[in-house]
């Protein structure tokens, strides 16, 4: 496919998969659901993750990137207008952070969601699949390609290095390159070894390839505690292996291969990449000399020199993985489709919009606004969007993934990834966020952050209540930790009043919801930050926590088999209800016993949404992912409505809207 698919035709298709409208119950009023009707697709935006500087079959120099949506799409640049010269869609991933080119032109993406692997041969305009390399592993981090071509990619959740043969077109699995590391989240090739970086903590595995004998490198001096330590960017060039530490930014550790030994640090290494060495020796990267800037810096392996070249990229993140050469001038792109171009040799530099289009965005956060306005959140690209129900009309504005909404009186408040951050938007003034520019700072914040749990190791606000003048926030942790943490900010003034750490011992909080004046409800997950460290606690909890005193009143275990809960709410009486194993629960408020059970649901699903009408009696409940469940609170009686395949769903005057995907969906489900 050579261009992008509009978003009529894209709405077009996925409106076509629709399930009917469900049945009216015979006998029962109001009448049934009338829809689906589609709101189209709200949040669009550009990702560029992984990249590569090449060249077209003809000799032209590009930008190879990977756009992140759905699907995601391979694009070539040209790094001197910035024009698209081609995009392959990526059919069944939603990005890729591995994109390399092969001596021979080929150009390969390694991609997540299935964990596919695609080459995009010379002068072909569509993108072959080869396969998910590895079966069971969902996620290919990053890939790199030996000088014979053979092609090597490290994996998740086994933590596994693979490569693939194009003369045999056959994958081989070379195991997992380091025991209890279970993502292999960055790789490069030197000499005939592979070298493999871990995600939870500082562990770079050596692969000889010739033996398949593994070795762990050295720690570099002063890493007194390599746990949390992640090993995010690896490229070898020469007799020099650069690895970068943490996220945004960390330091950039030089390791001397030939001596066996680490040989410098560069602090700030704003990532994700360093390009080979120009014609003096020297590899050039982006350095954070202050917040909320990164510099482009030529650095010397040999002398340690660094110099500086007064090229900026603005914001919280910058990622240049596909940064390289055109000539004498270093070029790349940042994340939002900005590309940027040195010349080495006169100093000169500029930067211009590229023409990557935007994709659609996956909606990860959804919630109830004024009457005939819902808010949706995006996953990875982010942005937030303020959405018609009548016509899907959307005001789209650029910013981090979202975890989680809730509107107030005063404000928005948006729960963000990652580092738990808790931001305020206020949709009567202009928006202006300086974290999620490219540009130079210039405005007054709008979002105001008013929440960092990253000293907290937090990552995902996905549990948000308002209750006594007070908003609640319950997070689940990064990294290899397990532990969530409960926060409670002044609702007026923004202030953040408590934190408190493991409030449920060794789970997330995943839920929340306010009770009677001063209480809110939770529930949790037994899982850590990315799953690599094996649960304590072996099911998930509802808990009970006082506002006002600042305590915990009770927590219980539902279900013996449940190792998430992530859906509480309360009715217009105060009563409790959560999804629970796929069923709809009600809660005895005081202690926490189950007082009622639906069975709505064969089997046991761990997905579960709820919402209530306006009134406060009338509850929905999606379970499994599929199947939309009406309860009437005061008779405590259920019966199923329709079905509907999504993530989120939230109520907003008589229509239930859901999020499939990039889409929203609406379905009429009272009258007015």
């Amino acid at each position: 496919m050579l261009k992008v698919v509009g978003s009529a035709l894209l709405l077009l298709l996925v409106s076509s998969g629709l399930p009917p409208a469900a049945q009216a119950v015979p006998g029962h009023e109001p009448p049934g659901p009338v829809g689906p009707r589609s709101l189209g697709v709200p949040l669009q935006d550009v990702l560029l993750i992984g990249g590569t500087v090449g060249t077209m079959p003809d000799g032209r120099r590009v930008i190879w990137s990977a756009s992140s949506g759905t699907p995601a799409y391979l694009n070539a640049v040209d790094p001197t207008s910035g024009a698209p010269l081609l995009s392959a869609a990526l059919p069944g991933s939603s990005g890729a952070y591995g994109v390399e080119q092969a001596p021979d032109g080929t150009v390969y993406a390694g991609t997540y969601g299935a964990g596919r692997l695609y080459r995009l041969a010379p002068g072909a305009t569509e993108a072959e699949d080869l396969g998910v390399p590895i079966a069971g592993e969902a996620y290919i981090w990053n890939i790199v390609v030996a000088p014979d071509g053979t092609v090597y990619g490290g994996t998740s959740p086994g933590g596994k290095v693979f490569s693939w043969n194009p003369t045999t077109r056959t994958f081989h699995d070379f195991g997992v390159m380091a025991a209890g590391e279970t993502y292999v989240k960055s790789i490069a090739y030197a000499n005939g070894k592979i070298y493999a970086g871990a995600y939870a903590s500082w562990a770079i595995t050596e692969l000889d390839l010739a033996t398949g004998a593994k070795r762990p490198l050295p720690q570099p001096p002063g890493l007194t505690d390599p746990t949390g330590k992640v090993v995010n960017d690896l490229r070898a060039y020469g007799s020099y292996l650069y690895a970068r530490e943490g996220t945004f930014p960390g330091p950039l550790r030089v390791y001397d291969l030939a001596a066996g030994t680490w040989s410098d640090t560069v602090d700030g290494a704003a990532g994700l990449d360093v390009t080979p060495p120009g014609p003096d020796g020297r590899v050039w990267f982006f350095r954070q000399f202050e917040a909320g800037s990164a510099e482009l810096i030529g650095y010397d392996p040999v002398s340690r020199g660094q110099q500086r070249t007064g090229l900026k990229a603005y914001g919280r993140i910058v990622n240049t993985r596909g940064i390289g050469w055109d000539g004498t001038s270093v070029v790349g792109l940042f994340w939002r489709g900005l590309m940027f171009r040195y010349d080495t040799t006169t100093g000169q530099f500029e930067t211009k919009r590229a023409g990557v289009p935007g994709q659609p965005t996956q909606v990860l956060a959804l919630a109830s606004g004024p009457r005939g306005t819902v808010y949706a959140g995006g996953f990875l690209q982010g942005g937030l969007a303020a959405v018609s129900t009548k016509d899907g009309a959307a005001d789209y504005h650029q910013f981090s993934q979202i975890e989680s909404l809730l509107p107030t009186r005063q404000g928005l408040v948006v729960g963000a990834y990652p580092d738990a951050r808790v931001y305020r938007y206020d949709p009567a003034k202009p928006w202006y966020s300086s974290e999620y520019s490219d540009t130079a700072p210039g405005g007054v914040e709008n979002p105001v952050k008013l929440l960092d749990l990253k000293a907290h190791v937090q990552s995902r606000p996905q549990g948000v209540a308002e209750t006594a003048g007070k908003v609640v926030v319950g997070s689940t942790p990064s990294g290899n930790t397990l532990g969530g943490t409960l926060s409670v900010l002044n609702a007026r003034t923004g202030a953040v009043e408590r934190v408190t750490d493991q409030l449920v011992t060794d789970e997330g909080i995943t839920s929340m919801t306010a009770g009677r004046p001063g209480v809110v409800y939770g529930g949790t997950t037994v899982a850590g930050g990315l799953s690599t460290t094996p649960p304590t606690q072996d099911r998930a909890t509802v808990f009970a926590y006082d506002v006002v005193h600042g305590k915990k009143l009770w927590e219980v275990n539902p279900s013996a088999a449940a190792k998430t809960i992530s859906a509480v709410t309360t009715d217009a009486r105060g009563r409790l209800w959560a999804i629970v194993d796929g069923d709809v629960l009600e809660l005895d408020t005081r202690t926490g016993r189950t007082l009622r059970t639906f069975d709505t649901t064969p089997g046991h699903s761990q997905a579960g949404q709820l919402a209530l009408d306006d009134k406060g009696r009338t509850l929905y409940a999606l379970v499994g992912g599929e199947h939309v469940i009406k309860v009437d609170t005061n008779r405590k009686k259920w019966q199923p409505l329709l079905d509907q395949p999504a993530l989120r769903m939230v109520y907003n005057a008589g229509e239930l809207v859901f999020a499939r995907d990039a889409e929203l969906i609406a379905w009429r489900v009272s009258k007015r």
